[in-house]
């Protein structure tokens, strides 16, 4: 039995789109050129790439010059959020909201990673009964992002985050229960560079692990949880993460697949795999 359903793209929403956006997640965060960024910048500083628009001038180059940190990078549709509550004015016109454009974007951008994960649970035949729970949380947030940017920092992500943490953790128990477990890894965390190639790893808790440079070619990864791990280029060529849970877009971004690489229906395949 399959693990997700699909009534409709309820992902389209966390699409990132760079044309509606004040150029946010190039000026607001902090890069570090070992993380495949141009250049080690400060938080609040405009990347050097960044052109009069708020466009990326070597976008196109991006993956001829190795800039993994931005290929991989995704603001689950937090940019254009943040950029529509302003309306015309932005960071660069005015230098004196400029902190609060950045901080309000910083902490949409955590509220839609919760989003993208709340919609995923919709998608959850096993967790079917805590569907209702979801759609509250996510009606909440909804009604909150499209508000003011004072609502939003005002808003206790401390409280309404826990709360989130409990709901993916019920769904992680009903999943597993229903996959079962063919590993136990008694809650190791790092798995940098470790060979599972060929490997079956159904129901596999990969929760906040690392598996940076991992090797999971040709592994059958049905039911196995990556909610916060880091899959900086990690091998998932010709693997089977079809009906793997709280996979995000920028993770898959970050991983070395090819076209027979299984990802679930609501991601997209990086073109750098084609």
């Amino acid at each position: 039995m399959e693990l997700h359903q699909y009534k409709n793209d309820g992902f389209k929403e966390f699409r990132i789109g760079c044309h509606a956006c004040s150029g946010l997640c190039c000026t607001a965060l902090y890069f570090s050129k070992y993380d495949g960024f141009p250049a080690d910048k400060e938080a609040g500083v405009p990347c050097r790439n960044l052109d009069d628009c708020f466009r990326c001038s070597i976008h196109k180059e991006l993956h001829s010059k190795s800039m993994k940190g931005c290929l991989a990078y995704d603001c689950c549709g937090a940019g254009q959020i943040v950029t529509s509550l302003y309306g015309e004015v932005n960071w660069k016109s005015d230098p004196y909201r400029a902190q609060e454009m950045f901080d309000v974007f910083v902490k949409t951008f955590y509220l839609q990673q919760l989003l993208w994960y709340m919609s995923e649970v919709l998608t959850l035949w096993p967790a079917k009964e805590l569907w209702e729970e979801a759609e509250a949380c996510i009606k909440e947030l909804h009604v909150l992002l499209k508000s003011s940017p004072r609502d939003i920092l005002e808003f206790d992500t401390e409280s309404f985050g826990a709360k989130g943490n409990v709901l993916l953790d019920k769904t992680w128990i009903m999943v597993k229960k229903q996959v079962g477990n063919s590993k136990n890894f008694a809650k190791k965390k790092d798995f940098m560079g470790h060979n599972f190639k060929k490997s079956k790893l159904i129901g596999c808790d990969f929760r906040s692990t690392f598996l940076i440079a991992a090797n999971l070619e040709e592994c059958d990864l049905k039911g196995c949880n990556f909610l916060g791990s880091d899959m900086r280029d990690t091998n998932i060529k010709n693997a089977d993460l079809s009906e793997s849970i709280f996979l995000t877009q920028g993770q898959i971004n970050a991983a070395r697949g090819n076209l027979n690489t299984r990802i679930p229906k609501h991601l997209i395949r990086p073109s750098e795999w084609l």
